[in-house]
């Protein structure tokens, strides 16, 4: 059973940051919180010392941490999983009150997002109408004065004096004159192609006179968006004159981010508020999703329609919009605040009652405000940790089976994966091995403990080899090494790295850098905390600065010994570094 010294964790992390841990912390608080039977403690003897903040940090014998602190033990027991799954840590009530362990079960249900973002009210385009003048001509007299006037369907807009329709209408009365029932016909349907109403034909026959100007009349209601004329002004067809439409129901123009846009459906609710007036909301639908994501800001433009009965909404007021769309099926989902985020890697903390947990890797799907679905890794019902979960999994990750989705067997029965060990444990049979990524079984590369077969023989081996070998998993959990080769690459043992400080507090001998790509480790670019020693010189660097910087590794275990800014020391650290890669060829 992995035992957990999750009461010393809690003093420790409030030590971290007071540096006087060493005032409260006894070696009384591994037992004081934990279940666990003393008798079994004393016959396992411990592995090796760890760093309680930093677990890659071991030593073989007790003693202090970068940071003052007491090294944690280590024992077989909590690597081996013998009787619990390997990860699975005990706490006692009175540490679950004093951490504040909240807990949520796995639900099956529909996500349903609430999506908040902004758009601009506009006429409804589907029912907004224009005038355009069928030939040339001159305003005469303009009847409507300003944008936002009301006008009702036959309401004249202005009159056109036009030499070409007056020609027009002397065609017409010519022909009524002669009798002439096809020229008649004809001089009315060029009157008509000309925009003149029949109402006017009608009145123009009537009085038997031709008139100067034409009336230019509303096609319907509406309330006028653009006007581009004024009195004497001179028309053609080429003019846009009026455009108005009603307000009775309105567009709202809005975009969502590229990652929520496949949650939007046509007729998805939607709610509006607007700052012009408050203290009222709108109820809506989404009336239509343009096709074409916007390059520049990666956003979808959707389409909103809204009712306005009362006329209060105005074409270009601001609004504040949610969006509401639902699932159409329903899927597990668990809290956005259980969720653990490491690298590549997604993990939550199995709560499996009588105070064990035990930290489970799971892939997730999409995000709907709180809930998160899972795709794998999880069950209906399943309860987790929503509350002190990260204190619970620095614990239990260090020896939980991270490598695969909780729940999700490998189909091959072996593999073979090439790594290089990190620690040796002769006594117990045991490699610890930083692998690189196994596509058989989805893995990602990443520090394991393995045990090792019967008739694998490991007089050969050290910290720092790289190795070649098979691994199957064995009836407790764990993951067995059953053939392994010894590889002829050579790890350096001192590496020049290039980087980046982006956070310095050197009166506590701590550095974060940003670091360039090092092929010799087989390290990505990447970021790295570092706990110095009183031979490093800290000061006079800024952070911000570029660095060059010394690493020593020793099995898992990777110090800064030396730090120069790239200005004053780039030739005796290219020298360096062209020394150290000469001795690794």
């Amino acid at each position: 059973m992995k035992t957990m010294q999750i009461a010393t964790l809690a003093l420790l992390i409030g030590g971290a940051i007071g540096f006087g841990a060493t005032h409260f912390i006894t070696p009384a608080n591994h037992e004081m919180g934990l279940m666990v039977s003393s008798d079994e403690k004393v016959a396992d003897e411990p592995l090796y010392w760890v760093a309680p903040m930093d677990a890659n940090y071991r030593r073989d014998q007790p003693g202090k941490s970068p940071m003052g602190m007491d090294l944690v033990p280590v024992y077989a027991s909590d690597l081996s999983g013998e009787n619990e799954e390997a990860g699975t840590v005990t706490i006692s009530p009175s540490v679950e009150n004093n951490l504040g362990v909240k807990t949520a079960l796995v639900k099956q249900e529909k996500l349903s997002p609430r999506i908040e973002t902004v758009g601009y009210v506009a006429f409804d385009d589907s029912l907004v109408w224009q005038t355009n003048v069928r030939t040339t001509g001159w305003v005469e007299k303009l009847n409507v004065n300003a944008i936002g006037e009301q006008v009702k369907k036959g309401d004249v807009l202005f009159t056109l004096y036009s030499p070409e329709l007056v020609k027009a209408q002397e065609e017409l009365l010519n022909a009524y004159r002669a009798g002439h029932k096809g020229l008649i016909r004809g001089a009315t349907d060029r009157l008509v192609s000309l925009g003149v109403d029949p109402s006017q034909i009608r009145q123009i026959v009537k009085a038997n006179q031709a008139s100067q100007t034409i009336e230019i009349k509303a096609i319907a209601d509406g309330v006028i968006a653009s006007l581009n004329i004024r009195e004497g002004g001179y028309l053609s067809p080429a003019q846009t004159v009026i455009s108005a439409g009603p307000l009775n129901d309105v567009w709202v123009d809005a975009e969502v981010f590229e990652r929520q846009s496949h949650w939007i459906t046509a007729n998805s609710k939607a709610s509006m508020t607007l700052d012009a007036i408050p203290g009222q909301k709108w109820q809506g639908v989404v009336d239509y999703i343009y096709p074409i994501l916007d390059p520049k800001t990666r956003t979808l433009r959707v389409r909103l329609k809204f009712a306005n009965p009362k006329g209060e909404l105005k074409p270009n007021m601001f609004a504040n919009i949610a969006l509401q769309p639902e699932s159409s099926e329903s899927v597990l989902t668990i809290p956005r605040s259980s969720v653990i985020r490491s690298g590549d890697m997604t993990r939550v903390v199995l709560s499996q009652g009588d105070g064990k947990y035990r930290s489970a890797r799971i892939e997730v799907g999409r995000e709907a405000g709180e809930k998160i679905e899972v795709i794998q890794g999880l069950n209906e019902n399943d309860r987790i940790v929503t509350s002190a979960h990260f204190m619970i999994d620095s614990e239990s990750s260090q020896s939980a089976d991270l490598s695969r989705i909780n729940g999700v067997e490998p189909t091959a029965e072996s593999a073979w994966a090439k790594g290089e060990i990190t620690d040796v444990m002769e006594g117990h049979r045991m490699l610890t091995i930083n692998h690189q990524p196994v596509p058989e079984w989805n893995w990602p590369g990443m520090v394991m403990n393995f045990n090792i077969a019967e008739g694998v023989d490991m007089s050969q081996l050290s910290k720092g080899q790289m190795i070649n070998f098979e691994m199957q998993k064995g009836d407790s959990g764990q993951y067995d090494v059953v053939t392994l080769n010894v590889d002829d690459t050579i790890i350096a043992s001192e590496l020049w790295v290039d980087g980046e400080i982006t956070m310095l507090m050197a009166d506590f001998g701590m550095i974060t850098l940003k670091h360039a790509a090092a092929p010799e480790w087989n390290w990505a670019a990447g970021e790295m905390n570092f706990s110095v020693g009183e031979n490093v010189d800290l000061s006079g660097l800024v952070e911000g600065q570029s660095v060059q910087f010394l690493i020593t590794k020793e099995g898992a275990d990777i110090s800064l010994v030396d730090i120069k800014t790239k200005k004053s020391s780039s030739s005796k650290m290219d020298a360096h570094a062209h020394h150290n890669m000469g001795d690794n060829q």
